[in-house]
């Protein structure tokens, strides 16, 4: 085991290493980090029998359950945007788990300010833009957000902070801060 969303698998008598497709799991020194790192452990010891789908990076899949997807829904890790365009056909489902786990605060989910993954390895706190070097394909997400679709700035900020590249531009000026004309 490598991380909380990386292993290493015997394939065809060769060790492989896999990075699973549509997660980031926290870094090991950051909250959270090793404690995903001890699930995806257990869910996969060595002598475990999976399947593997690849869809850029891999899905795995355990007695028919997919381990990407279980990872999001106990909050062992956040949907990684970025690699969901490959995975259309399941992106509601990820999503769906991982609002279920911020919902229930599971894992990395029970803090106050989280940092994403992909912020933490840059040194961003929580409340800058993230941006990525990979567009986003606005297809897959649930619906297209504008300013005057919130109550609060706050609202507004959650989303931002959700996805990465501000696919909907609530954050104009570029300084973090997104519908800033809202309360």
């Amino acid at each position: 085991m490598t991380d909380g969303d990386s292993t290493w698998i015997n394939k065809n008598g060769k060790k492989t290493k896999v990075r699973l497709a549509c997660i980031d799991a926290p870094e090991g020194k950051q909250f959270w980090g090793q404690q995903a790192t001890n699930r995806l452990a257990k869910i996969l010891p060595p002598s475990q029998k999976i399947k593997l789908r690849k869809i850029g990076l891999y899905e795995i899949f355990v007695a028919g359950q997919s381990v990407n997807l279980q990872m999001i829904q106990e909050g062992n890790a956040v949907v990684y945007l970025q690699y969901l365009n490959n995975y259309a056909s399941n992106t509601n489902q990820y999503l769906q788990a991982e609002e279920y786990a911020k919902i229930q605060k599971l894992g990395f989910w029970n803090q106050q300010n989280p940092v994403m993954p992909w912020n933490f390895r840059q040194g961003k706190p929580s409340n800058q833009p993230t941006y990525s070097p990979f567009p986003v394909n606005k297809s897959n997400l649930p619906k297209n957000y504008n300013c005057p679709d919130f109550t609060t700035q706050a609202e507004a900020q959650e989303i931002f902070n959700k996805y990465l590249n501000d696919p909907f531009d609530l954050d104009r000026d570029h300084d973090g801060i997104t519908c800033e004309n809202l309360p």
